[in-house]
């Protein structure tokens, strides 16, 4: 529920921003980690993973064809991102070198998104890009969301970004609901990722 106070700083600050409008990346609540960037010694784990889901999914899929019957809880990856310790601010430099920065991350539900503390957004539109989440010290990236939700242009020109990662060869794409895991390294890879 939207607290008075809420709708008062909304309204505040756009009144400061006098009719700007900043550049926004909202993330439903539901999509954190849907498309996600893991350490590649996760891909046979992720494939293993999406097998077990494809199957939980037909094995509980409602007899009217309307859903599921029970919900599946995905397991937390073996090996983490924040392991493989990639700089938090050389990843938001490479990529803002590459991409337009956000102002604004947001999440939420869309009738109440709030803006998200202590992240990096970038991408080449609003409905495209990547946060950076950093771990308790904001030394290294924690985590990496994509939303990927734009032209087969703006996909491609957040692909290329993520591939400039520091370590980017030792890195995954995993794509949970589509069941990709694409290599960030492998550029054939990527580009049959981006035509699916």
């Amino acid at each position: 529920m939207t607290t008075g106070a809420t709708m008062m700083r909304r309204l505040f600050n756009r009144v400061l921003r006098r009719g700007r409008s900043p550049r926004e990346l909202f993330v439903h609540e539901d999509d954190w980690g849907q498309i996600e960037v893991l350490p590649a010694a996760c891909a046979a784990w992720c494939e293993a993973e999406i097998a077990r889901i494809d199957h939980f999914a037909r094995d509980h899929a409602s007899p009217d064809g309307t859903g599921w019957t029970d919900m599946y809880v995905r397991s937390v990856a073996p090996v983490p991102l924040e392991s493989v310790r990639i700089p938090f601010d050389a990843a938001a430099d490479v990529i803002g070198a590459r991409l337009p920065a956000f102002e604004i991350v947001s999440s939420g539900t869309l009738s109440s998104p709030e803006p998200v503390p202590h992240v990096r957004g970038f991408g080449p539109a609003a409905n495209t890009g990547a946060v950076l989440v950093g771990d308790k010290t904001r030394a290294h990236v924690a985590m990496i969301a994509l939303v990927m939700n734009g032209s087969r242009g703006e996909l491609d020109a957040l692909l290329a970004a993520l591939a400039q990662l520091p370590f980017s060869a030792t890195l995954l794409i995993v794509d949970w609901p589509r069941g990709h895991v694409v290599p960030l390294g492998d550029r054939n890879a990527i580009a049959r990722y981006a035509d699916a």
